[in-house]
């Protein structure tokens, strides 16, 4: 989609996308956008995952496989006190 698309923002702040532009660009109610600022342009970028949940899902996946260790067992390791 290269046309544009006049929106109004509302008192409050918010922008609807029309319906037309939501198809086109995939988005769905529930999306998580990331939101790009320029000078003069702000551009929406559809999120595939939440990089949260991506972030958390490979740091579970790298402790337990044992390539990593949690704040306790590596200060333990190296003789460091922590308060509890």
């Amino acid at each position: 989609m290269t046309e544009k698309v006049p929106v109004k923002i509302d008192s409050r702040g918010r922008i609807t996308v029309p319906k037309k532009a939501r198809e086109e660009a995939g988005i769905q109610e529930g999306d998580i956008l990331f939101m790009n600022l320029k000078p003069g342009k702000i551009e929406f970028t559809r999120a595939i995952e939440d990089p949260l949940v991506v972030l958390r899902d490979y740091s579970d996946k790298e402790y337990e496989d044992g390539r990593t260790k949690n704040l306790r067992e590596y200060a333990k390791e190296k003789d460091i006190e922590i308060d509890e």
